[in-house]
């Protein structure tokens, strides 16, 4: 009994200096700085288009790139609806060749959106057809280019941000003189040196 009270006044001192030393040490996180990498910003929006931009943290040009891609798609969608009803229409009034004893009217009457309803002959309704088409088309080649410019957004962006601006990189001019033995002058001139890190 008296040993054990020996030892714990005895140790006591020791356990609440190391109890003290913990408690004053605290493990710091590493936090490694984000590195941006140009290719894969560039294989990110490849993917997603604006996964590139978040990567870069450009969070700004989100609504761009969304709406870019929302508003092509809407406009597609119309010419697409409007382009299968006047197909059905243009095909009620044209020859079919699958069944020759087919004898198209003259018109057909299509209603409009707007509530009207019109009389539409053959040439009329193919223009209408095509038209529709063209501009669905024309839309989808929209959004390819949107795509492009999404990914080329990202890389340039990437390789903007990970360029080397600090004051290692400088450009140092020099006058000198030389002696030209041939014409036997003096030639001056300036010597331009460039130092990288």
């Amino acid at each position: 009994m008296y040993l054990k009270n020996f030892l714990l006044v005895l140790l006591l001192p020791f356990s609440v200096a190391s109890m003290d030393l913990k408690d004053s040490v605290q493990l710091k996180p590493v936090v490694k700085p984000y590195k941006i990498i140009p290719r894969q910003a560039t294989l990110k929006s490849l993917m997603i288009p604006g996964w590139g931009q978040l990567y870069n943290r450009q969070y700004w040009k989100l609504p761009l790139v969304a709406g870019a891609f929302v508003s092509l798609g809407m406009i597609a969608n119309w010419n697409d609806v409007r382009y299968a009803k006047y197909r059905a229409y243009y095909y009620q009034v044209s020859t079919h060749v699958d069944d020759p004893t087919y004898k198209p009217p003259t018109t057909v009457a299509v209603p409009y959106e707007d509530g009207t309803i019109r009389d539409l002959d053959v040439n009329q309704l193919k223009r209408l057809t095509d038209g529709y088409r063209r501009n669905r088309d024309y839309t989808y080649i929209g959004m390819v280019l949107a795509w492009t410019l999404n990914v080329v957004d990202a890389n340039v962006s990437a390789h903007l941000k990970t360029f080397d601006v600090s004051d290692d990189i400088s450009l140092k001019v020099k006058p000198t003189v030389d002696y030209q033995p041939f014409s036997q002058s003096l030639v001056s001139g300036i010597t331009l040196s460039f130092n990288f890190k």
